[in-house]
């Protein structure tokens, strides 16, 4: 059922010409697959992480205020939010899969924003990990 309904999405999402990732000054705006968590904002992240499985690539974006995006969702996303954060320690999961960009360019963006973030922000510290398969 759960794997059913993921290839739905997928299938949806191939079709889909809406944009899957937004970054601007406030924020990212997440679309890029079924347990998106929609707006996330600068403030929340303390720190990203790189991770990979088989070839799927994926960003890891670590929050202090995790129930704040469990609590906007509801039903199927709720669950597989939940899955990521009793997974990997966050809700918040920016996959490769549906954009069509490179995702080293991506990661080094987000990267870069981040600092930019937290520079303003001096409360916040940057810490950007990566992980290795």
């Amino acid at each position: 059922m759960f794997f059913g309904g993921v290839a739905v999405y997928g299938v949806r999402k191939f079709f889909d010409k809406a944009v899957g990732l937004v970054i601007d000054q406030a924020g990212i705006t997440d679309n890029t697959n079924a347990a998106s968590a929609g707006r996330i904002e600068w403030a929340d992240i303390t720190h990203m992480e790189l991770e990979q499985v088989m070839s799927t690539k994926f960003l890891l974006l670590y929050t202090h205020q995790p129930d704040k995006y469990l609590n906007r969702a509801t039903g199927l996303k709720r669950k597989l939010l939940q899955g990521n954060l009793n997974m990997y320690g966050t809700p918040l999961v920016i996959t490769s899969n549906t954009l069509a960009c490179n995702f080293e360019t991506l990661e080094a963006l987000l990267q870069e924003k981040l600092r930019q973030q937290q520079q303003i922000q001096p409360h916040a510290q940057p810490n950007w990990h990566a992980t290795h398969p």
